[in-house]
């Protein structure tokens, strides 16, 4: 049987989360009859490393990157979180510590901005198209810092190396699951709006019989009585399975953007 791979570190929020993933993979690898092996692959690990390789099962697989490699990979499910309805989508959160005292989004102008690489669509992509409108060719923070992940952003901001930066909304809300007081540190300047969320993703190519299987198996998963307390845990109610069709408002965000004469957040 060949062995593929699963990795959660998206959504890693704390080892707690990191564990219920873990398990959760177990299950549906036995469900499905496919052999997973999870990988860490933590930071600074170049996440477009690990999305080439071709022996994915469960991969963690941003929209943006997806839609720039030419929606190849073969989506296997992705989590409906608190954000979701019967789809699966979330949105980006533009952060500030609470201690700032600012309450909309246009108070942290000329401040500092922390930011991800380009490849990200909550830390890059959608932060851009929600600042787009406010920007009308001039620039709007004083500083921009890039930024490798959220735990990243949320880390300079905590050091008031920056003070204001983006977060995907379903780490935000598995972040204040486990650590409440989080939720009283962080104020929420700005909401993004919602768009289709990264999804569990198996490489192009993958059989299409393991792929059916997967799919099968996080459905079954999603299901079951006995995952309810990981699905706690994780801020789900399970899995579903999105179109590549649901990722395609990526692009035309970042047309939208460019349109505006935004082309960078910073």
């Amino acid at each position: 049987m060949t062995t593929l791979l699963a990795c959660s570190r998206l959504y890693d929020v704390t080892p707690l989360h990191a564990a219920a993933w873990r398990d959760m993979f177990a299950e549906v690898g036995r469900l499905a009859g496919v052999d997973l092996r999870v990988v860490d692959w933590r930071a600074p690990a170049p996440l477009g490393g690990l999305w080439k390789r071709p022996d994915l099962g469960l991969v963690f697989l941003c929209g943006r990157p997806y839609v720039q490699a030419g929606a190849r990979h073969c989506i296997i499910g992705a989590p409906l979180g608190p954000d979701s309805g019967e789809k699966a989508v979330y949105r980006t959160l533009v952060l500030a510590r609470a201690s700032s005292g600012w309450t909309r989004l246009e108070q942290s102008f000329g401040s500092r901005l922390g930011h991800m690489g380009a490849h990200s669509q909550s830390g890059y992509n959608a932060l851009r198209f929600l600042l787009a409108p406010h920007a009308a060719g001039r620039k709007l923070y004083a500083e921009s810092v890039e930024l490798e992940t959220p735990a990243d952003c949320l880390k300079a901001l905590s050091e008031g190396r920056v003070d204001v930066v983006p977060l995907d909304s379903y780490f935000y809300h598995l972040l204040v699951s486990a650590q409440k007081e989080r939720q009283q540190e962080l104020v929420i300047l700005g909401r993004s709006p919602l768009t289709a969320m990264p999804f569990l993703a198996a490489s192009p190519g993958t059989e299409d019989s393991v792929v059916s299987a997967l799919r099968e198996a996080l459905a079954e998963w999603s299901r079951a009585s006995c995952g309810e307390a990981l699905r706690r845990t994780l801020c789900m109610r399970g899995f579903c399975l999105p179109s590549p069709s649901d990722y395609a408002v990526l692009a035309e965000q970042e047309a939208g953007a460019l349109r505006l004469g935004y082309p960078c957040p910073a």
